[in-house]
């Protein structure tokens, strides 16, 4: 369990406007970044930060949305467990009590989601508002999942290894586009769903782990790489795809396109820096 319940990260004597210039806006509004985004965006700001209240703050926000991601993401498993089961076993099959059970947990999840909803959005702008005050607070019945994982992540040189993951997974959704059926009765769409959640996550980590790694190789080789060009080359990607998509071919979901857009150019510039960095520093 976290202790950092109504912890000062800095003070002041001084009234007035002048209260905030020891805060920092993205230590602040994390919380509410959490609120829409789950783990992904409190993940990425406790990343890339350096100042201290932002990484507390950063800290205590993902510590409570893992337990909302956790949530949600059995309540959706559930759910797409019922439909998977009830697409691919015939009716009178036994396995489909099984289905059942499954689709009632997921309802009875679902049902008490609504009020978990709202001590999440409670929970989030009360950790803001001890923020602008200068306080990190931890939230209530949150273990700390960040020191865990700190503990088993100690050393800075292995970042490398969560860059994996969206190589693996990326050409996955790719296969899967171009192999679907395109029927959304077919268990075979629970996957895809899945799929898609995971490009999401790793789309929205991966660039605050590259810069993480980064920062581990220039502190300890005389390679410095700037992470801008990694990152920056995706976005301007995703950029132009939005805009093609939207005025050159009217697309439905021009934002949808440019996230996958995104997606695939972070595949490539990770590829192409897990290549440079081994040549340069090797696979520590």
């Amino acid at each position: 369990m976290s202790n950092e319940h109504d912890h000062p990260t800095a003070s002041t004597t001084q009234p007035g406007p002048s209260i905030l210039e020891e805060r920092t806006l993205s230590g602040i509004f994390v919380h509410v970044l959490g609120l829409g985004t789950g783990v992904m965006l409190p993940a990425l700001v406790y990343l890339v930060a350096e100042n201290e209240f932002t990484r507390e703050n950063a800290r205590n926000a993902f510590n409570w949305q893992v337990i909302v991601t956790g949530v949600f993401t059995v309540m959706f498993g559930l759910l797409g467990g019922a439909i998977t089961i009830d697409s691919v076993f015939p009716e009178e099959s036994a396995v489909q009590y099984l289905g059942l059970a499954l689709l009632v947990s997921g309802a009875i999840i679902m049902f008490g989601s609504t009020l978990f909803f709202f001590v999440n959005f409670a929970f989030g702008l009360i950790a803001m508002g001890k923020a602008i005050f200068g306080t990190a607070w931890a939230y209530p019945l949150a273990p700390d999942f960040v020191g865990w994982l700190a503990a088993r992540t100690s050393d800075d040189s292995r970042w490398w290894r969560v860059l994996v993951p969206h190589l693996l997974i990326t050409p996955l959704l790719g296969a899967f586009f171009a192999l679907e059926s395109g029927t959304e009765n077919d268990p075979l769409f629970v996957v895809g769903f899945g799929l898609v959640l995971a490009v999401l996550l790793t789309s929205v980590l991966t660039p605050g782990v590259l810069v993480r790694d980064m920062q581990s190789v220039a502190a300890r080789t005389s390679w410095q790489p700037q992470w801008l060009w990694y990152i920056g080359g995706p976005a301007i990607v995703a950029v132009f795809t939005y805009l093609v998509a939207a005025v050159q071919f009217t697309s439905e979901n021009p934002g949808g396109d440019a996230i996958y857009a995104f997606a695939g150019a972070l595949w490539v510039t990770v590829l192409i820096y897990l290549l440079r960095r081994y040549r340069q520093v090797g696979a520590s």
